[in-house]
């Protein structure tokens, strides 16, 4: 299993780097859908109802995909630079 993982370590990296960039932009699109909407209702039990404004969450996972597509960013251009630069 190790000389496995040694072996396409390489190929195993660039696949996870590759979808977790296109994972990354998709749930960016989606968070960016999420902030037109003004509140999230929920219908609870006994015909109540719960209004939350949802915007800090919305930020938070919008920082979070963006910082990551950042740092992976950052690894792609160094391993470029170092390697032909």
């Amino acid at each position: 299993m190790h000389n496995f993982l040694y072996r396409y370590e390489k190929e195993i990296v660039c696949t996870f780097t590759v979808f977790m960039i296109l994972f990354n932009l998709v749930s960016l699109y989606f968070i960016e859908d999420l902030f037109c909407y003004d509140q999230i209702t929920h219908y609870l039990i006994k015909d109540k109802i719960k209004n939350d404004n949802s915007y800090s969450l919305f930020y938070l996972l919008f920082l979070n995909g963006m910082s990551n597509l950042f740092f992976v960013t950052v690894l792609i251009v160094d391993k470029l630079v170092s390697k032909y630069g």
